[in-house]
């Protein structure tokens, strides 16, 4: 039996055309509260500064964050992985070398290797709210656990192609956008950290998504979920294809869920 409702953010949770999370989406999570768990995942690090007003509204049980790097139930941490600071190094120089828009964030700041083109690409996508964007040779000395490469699909590839020891999950087939992280790290070994926290396993998982970094969980899962708007290689592994974001998508997943319970 489901248990467990795991939810990506980005664009499954958070609209970014609408700059925030349906009402509908809201209200169909707080109908379930009494019945499930609720788990956060996603490539985002929710403990940052920029980012821990969502995980305050959401009120996660769990929180899958960086794509796995970093575990969280009810506040106590289970697992905590950095990059590795000469593979950052590696990286930071060959986009750089390579012309590449590649980017991190640490403490509310963003770090990129084009600090203007980043803003201006942010601007172009309708993102409204964006913080301060400074230098990535600023970031080399600190401690993160993710890279974001804000470029093609191809470039992604071309990064994956270079260093073997790292993935490159693409977020869009048309725009491009791609987290950097250890081949090893997923949302599923995330997962797995919290089911052995919970006694639980995979047979109690519902999990919902839309980009390839939601790959191997919703490929893991019992039931696994796609948003309409989500790539076509989630499509194609997705027990259901609910709506889009911006119709009712994570409404009509759980009702989906309540109707197979």
């Amino acid at each position: 039996m489901i248990h467990i409702i795991c939810l990506d953010y980005d664009m499954t949770l958070f609209d970014h055309a609408a700059n925030q999370i349906p009402d509908s989406a809201m209200k169909a999570l707080d109908n379930i509260r009494d019945k499930y768990k609720i788990v956060l995942a996603s490539g985002r690090y929710f403990n940052d500064t920029l980012n821990l007003q969502a995980k305050e509204l959401i009120k996660p049980d769990g929180i899958i964050h960086a794509n796995g790097s970093v575990v969280e139930a009810h506040g106590e941490i289970l697992h905590e992985a950095f990059f590795d600071s000469g593979l950052l190094q590696s990286v930071v120089s060959f986009s750089i070398e390579h012309n590449l828009t590649l980017g991190g964030l640490y403490e509310g700041v963003w770090y990129s290797t084009k600090p203007i083109q980043q803003k201006e690409s942010w601007l172009t996508k309708g993102r409204i709210n964006f913080p301060e964007v400074r230098s990535i040779h600023e970031l080399l000395d600190k401690k993160i656990y993710s890279l974001f490469l804000d470029d093609t699909v191809e470039t992604a590839a071309f990064i994956a192609e270079k260093f073997p020891s790292l993935r490159t999950p693409i977020m869009s087939e048309k725009s491009g956008g791609a987290d950097i992280i250890p081949i090893h790290v997923s949302k599923a070994t995330g997962m797995e950290i919290l089911l052995n926290h919970w006694n639980m396993t995979f047979a109690n998982v519902a999990a919902v998504g839309d980009s390839m970094n939601d790959f191997e969980l919703i490929e893991a899962a019992t039931v696994g979920i796609a948003m309409g708007n989500a790539v076509s290689r989630l499509k194609e592994i997705a027990n259901f294809i609910t709506t889009p974001i911006s119709e009712d998508g994570i409404k009509n997943a759980i009702e989906y869920l309540e109707s197979i319970r």
